[in-house]
């Protein structure tokens, strides 16, 4: 009897704080997680949405949710599916976070207009389309993200600081030991591009890329780059450390 009481009690509680007004919970939301800003919420923390979704001064559009109790249970993780409608940004999947503040994605796809990159940086004008499909993905803090998935630039150009006309670029990602691997190609595009970049633990990179250019301008840059092969192509061999960006 006292283990159905329990049970029952356990179960009362999960069901109130599920079924808790998201407008009572943003406040503690938005100071848990940082730079999180929500605009006006309607619904519940199990199943809500937000008519502004803002991370780090970046507005990211609409977003909604409903949490998935079961993959939730399976996984010890807080599993929810979302969907996000932007002007810049439009992506859906599954999200998770654990114990630990990991992240983690599933089944998630999303179309990134270059316009929002622009936005996050100055270094380079990009035009074109980005989209992903990714099959499973984990993000923690300060360590190499684990990402297995497609990712491509469609009719991806630069107007600075150099002038690369439109082409199709794809990166196939994938987790290796701990390492991210990076296989890059191309499609109807200024530059013939292969080869793969690895993203080591400890934040440092190697690259073994071939590129090559019928366009004077790109052919002559991409000399510099590397060292130039029988067949006209350049093989670009490099390695180099992002640890200092990545360490506040």
């Amino acid at each position: 009897m006292k283990k159905i009481i329990f049970f029952g009690l356990i179960a009362f509680l999960l069901a109130a704080v599920w079924q808790l007004p998201l407008s009572i919970a943003q406040p503690y939301l938005e100071k848990t997680v940082k730079g999180l800003s929500l605009g006006p919420t309607s619904g519940t923390i199990w199943n809500g949405e937000a008519k502004e979704f803002t991370l780090n001064n970046n507005s990211l559009g609409e977003v909604n949710w409903k949490i998935q109790p079961l993959k939730s249970l399976t996984s010890f993780k807080l599993k929810s599916y979302f969907k996000i409608q932007g002007k810049d940004i439009n992506a859906e999947g599954v999200a998770g976070i654990g114990i630990n503040k990991q992240l983690s994605f599933d089944d998630t796809t999303f179309d990134i207009n270059s316009d929002y990159i622009n936005k996050l940086q100055k270094n380079a004008k990009l035009s074109g389309n980005i989209t992903g499909d990714i099959s499973h993905a984990t993000l923690s803090e300060k360590e190499v993200p684990q990402i297995k998935g497609i990712i491509d630039w469609k009719d991806g150009a630069l107007s600075s600081p150099i002038k690369l006309g439109p082409g199709n670029y794809k990166a196939i990602v994938s987790p290796l030991s701990g390492d991210l691997d990076i296989k890059l190609s191309s499609n109807e595009a200024p530059i013939d591009l292969s080869g793969d970049i690895k993203l080591i633990k400890d934040w440092t990179y190697s690259t073994n890329i071939s590129a090559k250019s019928s366009e004077p301008g790109i052919a002559a840059m991409l000399n510099l780059a590397g060292k130039k092969q029988a067949n006209g192509s350049v093989t670009i061999v490099n390695k180099g450390d992002l640890s200092p960006f990545i360490t506040p």
